[in-house]
């Protein structure tokens, strides 16, 4: 699965004015930003790699808590690895997976989690919640972590921005739902 992310209004009446005309994603996450009302970002999910403008992203992970199947209220938007260094976009893979899910996991109110991952290796992560409450709890869970024995603290230099938002629909393809 492939992702790619566009910017627009949230007062425009369709949030698939965003998408390039004629796109048809299998699935499509639209967030409201906290920081900014209005400002709006959405996310298409494809089935197969999108040609055309834009960086897309692999689906490198997909993660279900234990609120999946629920309607999820707030976003995350964590991005990583903006200098694209393929070798801490393989960190942030590895840490994600082996590491952070494991000690977020059982945390109620994480609805789905979506690692994506450029061609240009820039990290992207959304998590669904139900709750900001979530957020916190998934904070002081990935402070709380030690870097495993493999893992290298020079590549694991945190997120370079993280966004958070109000999710306004989440229409997740029923692949991602099983």
């Amino acid at each position: 699965m492939y992702a790619t992310i566009h910017e627009f209004r949230s007062q425009d009446s369709d949030v698939r004015s965003c998408l390039p005309p004629g796109a048809r994603p299998i699935g499509l996450i639209a967030l409201d930003d906290v920081q900014q009302p209005g400002r709006g970002t959405a996310v298409a999910l494809w089935d197969d790699e999108p040609i055309g403008e834009g960086r897309s992203y692999r689906v490198t992970d997909q993660f279900s808590g234990r609120s999946t199947g629920r309607r999820p209220l707030f976003a995350q938007v964590t991005w990583l690895n903006g200098d694209g260094d393929p070798a801490r976009a393989d960190a942030a893979e590895h840490g994600g997976r082996h590491r952070i899910w494991p000690a977020v996991q059982q945390i109620e109110g994480i609805v789905d989690v979506f690692a994506l991952r450029s061609a240009d290796d820039r990290i992207v992560v959304i998590g669904l919640a139900t709750g900001t409450e979530t957020y916190e709890q998934v904070q002081a869970a990935v402070l709380g972590s030690r870097p495993l024995p493999d893992e290298d603290p020079a590549l694991l230099r945190g997120a370079d921005r993280i966004d958070q938002a109000r999710v306004l629909f989440a229409e997740l393809p029923s692949a991602v739902r099983s």
